[in-house]
């Protein structure tokens, strides 16, 4: 008399197989977190690859004819989002009256729209709200 394979017992030997080769992955991971040098390693490699995970960003919001805040501090790569919160049109440019630059001109920003600019160099950027001339704000940038 023959047996007659079910077709089941192949499925739960392929899963028999991948716990155990998870568990025999995961054993001397669980072995290793009960060192305390171990999690301090642990805590090394995520603070590392956070800080080298791209730019970051912060954002100026234009809300009641101004930026809020004004003065704004990032790094070197970060990038300045400039959010549209009033309800008119705003256009952000480089410079202060009477020393315009040509380092970034965002489009016209419409209410509830936003722009962003990267800023790969170091130094002090003064910038103005073209509609609004006397609107100043300053974007520090550090190494």
């Amino acid at each position: 008399m023959a047996m007659k394979n079910s077709g089941n017992i192949g499925i739960r030997a392929a899963w028999w197989t991948r716990a155990e080769g998870l568990a025999v992955f995961l054993k001397p991971v669980l072995l290793l977190m009960k060192k305390p040098w171990f999690l301090l390693a642990l805590a090394a490699v995520v603070v590392i690859t956070m800080s080298s995970c791209g730019s970051a960003a912060t954002t100026v919001t234009l809300k009641d004819l101004s930026f809020q805040p004004d003065v704004v501090t990032i790094r070197k790569g970060d990038s300045v989002i400039w959010k549209n919160e009033d309800r008119r049109i705003r256009q952000i440019m480089s410079g202060a009256p009477p020393m315009m630059t040509d380092d970034f001109m965002s489009p016209e920003i419409d209410t509830g729209e936003s722009w962003s600019h990267a800023f790969d160099e170091a130094g002090e950027f003064p910038y103005h709200d073209m509609k609004i001339p006397n609107q100043l704000g300053r974007v520090i940038v550090e190494e």
